[in-house]
């Protein structure tokens, strides 16, 4: 997860957002199952991915949006910044702590939406073996409603 937000926050720094985070799009590179601490993961799947130009915040539209990834503004009004990235950061996480699990499963896209921006977030208790308080805090703090109160990358 580190190193996740070590590549984000490298995107971040050159002023582009991302638009698509999620664990299908982070590469595991020279798994070591001896020693974890020697694998090393790459953020991928750039499809989506836009520069920031003239302004703090992109756009998202079309078919087929990551709805599960998004934050309120994203969903919403089509914001794209670095905070939605941080709130995508935050459901990549959970994915990886659940060992894989869809986000907000068994909902549909729409309820999603509704669930969101309705103030609904991902639940801690489908973390496998639990999850430090720090932690839990770091994500919960990813997927604050305003954008300003999420932190940054």
């Amino acid at each position: 997860m580190e190193q996740i937000a070590q590549g984000m926050e490298h995107l971040a720094e050159q002023r582009v957002v991302h638009r698509d985070l999620a664990a299908r799009h982070v590469l595991v590179m020279g798994f070591d199952k001896e020693d974890v601490g020697r694998t090393s993961v790459k953020v991928a799947g750039y499809g989506r991915a836009g520069e920031l130009v003239d302004g703090s915040d992109g756009r998202v539209a079309g078919r087929g949006l990551p709805v599960r990834y998004m934050p309120p503004e994203s969903m919403q009004r089509g914001r794209c910044s670095e905070k939605s990235d941080v709130w995508a950061y935050g459901v990549t996480c959970w994915e990886i702590l659940t060992s894989g699990m869809t986000p907000y499963y068994p909902m549909t896209d729409p309820t999603v939406i509704g669930y969101v921006c309705g103030g609904g977030r991902l639940p801690r208790e489908h973390l496998l073996g639990g999850c430090p308080d720090g932690l839990w805090a770091l994500l919960e703090s990813c997927w604050a409603t305003r954008e300003e109160d999420r932190p940054r990358f």
